[in-house]
């Protein structure tokens, strides 16, 4: 078995950007077949999950003496794109102690750590079945997540790999994503009163949900993770400069803290538009669903895996003293519904992710190998 700095700089030089965010993506395929091909070369039991046209999770596991206690750590193949580059995004290339490239940290330097504390954990016949994905699509809408929910298989907890600088990440934000339009009718702009102009009917709709905004903000703070949040991200409407637009679009993001549902904050939406509606008779004006939803992980303070993943942590790299939030998102927010509780811990920094010149430090890649594999141990 190559050491792990030398399976990073492999799983780097494949290049796997998401194709829902660029044309110029390959997807996971073929990073898929090399972890699938590393595995069957450590003789680690796996299957491949169909998850779309040309695009699978990789599933690898070493069974336990307890078959009723099942732990997953998860890390997605998929990375953004790399544009605007000063080095070459998939050379792997190490400077010092550094590797440099798409992906480093977030998140195939979790992946490779995760690999090669399976191959280690195999030797030792573990208590729990030990399992450890590679997911797609994770940077767009999760679909390898949402597939591994999807397919049965239980786990008592979950690790999702992403950097966190090797603290443990026990709570973090939801979201939940659509866009509401408004329906005017088209006329010449010589004769405006002959239409019914839909981007007038969201300069309505626009400084009300800047207020809810505003009052989330204020609302509560969560002590992990911070405030919710309401933004619209993307606005368009009209047709040309002579035509009274009969369509306008705006796309909102809403940040969901821990307690709160999906399904609740479209319906303090919905109780806007409709009162909007009761005042502006002619105002056409709808959500359009359904949303692309991820819940907030919830709180996993107290429980097995984060006690685990916290001795671990202080044990080998002097972190995990506390326990921590984010406000962003992860696959865990999805990994939770099969049951699991669920952390997020990886080697990297967040301020890495999806920078220009990606890289990783290569020590913490070697204490997140021996955190993960102290994890699977004490499980």
């Amino acid at each position: 078995m190559s050491n792990v700095s030398d399976l990073l700089a492999k799983l780097v030089q494949i290049e796997s950007i998401n194709p829902n965010l660029s044309p110029k993506g390959s997807g996971e395929a073929a990073i898929a077949a090399y972890v699938a091909k590393f595995c069957e070369g450590e003789g680690i039991e796996l299957k491949l999950q169909p998850v779309s046209e040309g695009r699978s999770n990789v599933l690898a596991w070493v069974s336990g003496t307890d078959p009723d206690k099942r732990v997953l750590f998860e890390s997605h193949l998929d990375t953004v794109p790399a544009e605007g580059w000063q080095r070459y995004p998939f050379a792997a290339e190490r400077a010092g102690r550094r590797m440099y490239g798409r992906g480093t940290c977030d998140t195939k330097s979790s992946l490779a750590a995760m690999l090669h504390a399976l191959v280690a954990i195999k030797k030792e016949k573990p208590r729990a079945t030990i399992f450890v994905a590679g997911t797609v699509d994770e940077e767009y809408q999760k679909i390898g997540a949402r597939a591994l929910v999807q397919s049965g298989i239980g786990f008592e907890a979950a690790v999702a790999g992403e950097p966190t600088s090797l603290e443990v990440v026990v709570a973090h934000k939801g979201s939940v994503r659509w866009w509401i339009e408004t329906i005017g009718r088209a006329a010449h702009s010589s004769k405006p009163e002959l239409g019914l102009n839909a981007i007038a009917g969201i300069a309505h709709v626009i400084p009300e949900l800047v207020r809810l905004g505003d009052e989330l903000r204020t609302r509560y703070e969560h002590s992990l993770v911070g405030s919710p949040s309401l933004t619209i991200s993307l606005i368009q409407g009209g047709s040309d400069i002579c035509t009274v637009p009969a369509r306008c679009e705006i796309f909102l993001d809403r940040r969901l803290v821990p307690q709160e549902t999906p399904t609740g904050a479209i319906e303090e939406v919905e109780k806007i538009l409709a009162d909007l509606r009761e005042k502006h008779r002619d105002l056409q004006v709808r959500s359009v669903l359904p949303a692309v939803e991820d819940p907030p992980l919830e709180d996993a303070t107290g429980s097995r895996i984060a006690e685990v993943a916290a001795e671990a942590c202080r044990s080998i790299a002097g972190t995990g003293a506390t326990f921590h939030g984010a406000p962003w998102g992860t696959d865990a927010s999805q990994l939770q519904l099969t049951g699991a509780k669920c952390i997020v811990l990886g080697p990297g920094a967040a301020a890495q992710a999806h920078t220009i010149d990606e890289y990783v430090d290569l020590d913490e890649v070697e204490k997140a190998t021996e955190i993960y594999l102290r994890m699977m141990q004490n499980y």
